[in-house]
């Protein structure tokens, strides 16, 4: 698919892989819809967006919510037919399965999972309509592996995993793309929110924003980005008992 021109809609992008991937794609000349809830962050996003596509505009808000969900792409139309949209928005809180794993769950899907089915759903009828355009949606290895302390949120990660290889078997007779970008252990700000701990090597999100342009210039249905960390994932189902260490142990053996 051609990005030139087109109306990218990019969630999460104050800071990390959302800022490099809204980046990349105005790069690339797309029009950005920047989403995320922190106004200051974002608005530094945008400024970077407008030097190569100086119509792209914030849009702030939280993706938990159906009804800002509506607000967003409803601003972002304003700018032309939608035509991208690349779901990276997502949080990983400490969690604690004994004392608040019901609220943990709860909060995480609302914006891991339920933010880009309702995104989906409100762009999903007029890419249909025209025959074209392209979903990305922002996993994770967590997803394939499970990792200490983050039950919910791999779980969320595997949930929207599931949920878009479906959807592009159920799309993929309409010319509407939808693919799977699923990060390692990538330098962002959300190793200061999550109670697991890591100690390999940390990638820059600009690879992971290469690797969504890719993803949607050659409509790729699945993508790990670094691609070694999809053995992980590959490897977990035949161990025939859980890997104590998840991510942690794959990385010592990196090193």
């Amino acid at each position: 698919m051609e990005i030139r021109g087109k109306v990218a809609v990019v969630t999460g992008a104050s800071s990390g892989i959302g800022a490099a991937i809204a980046a990349e794609l105005a790069r690339r000349g797309a029009v950005v819809a920047a989403v995320a809830r922190r106004e200051d962050k974002l608005a530094a996003t945008v400024a970077q967006c407008r030097l190569w596509s100086p119509r792209s505009i914030a849009v702030p808000g939280d993706v938990a919510d159906r009804a800002t969900c509506r607000r967003i792409i409803d601003t972002a139309a304003g700018l032309g037919p939608v035509e991208v949209l690349v779901n990276n928005a997502g949080i990983s809180p400490a969690e604690d399965p004994v004392a608040h794993g019901v609220e943990d769950v709860e909060t995480i899907f609302a914006v891991n999972f339920l933010g880009p089915v309702f995104l989906a759903g409100l762009v999903l009828p007029g890419m249909v309509d025209r025959g074209r355009g392209s979903i990305v949606n922002v996993t994770s290895v967590s997803g394939g592996v499970p990792n200490p302390g983050e039950s919910a949120y791999g779980a969320s990660k595997a949930a929207l995993a599931r949920w878009s290889h479906g959807l592009a078997v159920d799309l993929r007779a309409t010319g509407v793309h939808v693919g799977v970008l699923s990060p390692g252990p990538i330098d962002t700000e959300i190793w200061g929110q999550t109670g697991t701990v890591y100690s390999g090597k940390l990638f820059a999100p600009e690879v992971v924003a290469r690797a969504a342009v890719r993803m949607i210039q050659h409509e790729q249905v699945q993508v790990t980005v670094p691609r070694r960390f999809g053995a992980v994932g590959a490897f977990y189902p035949l161990a025939g008992r859980p890997m104590r260490w998840g991510l942690r142990r794959y990385a010592a053996a990196q090193r």
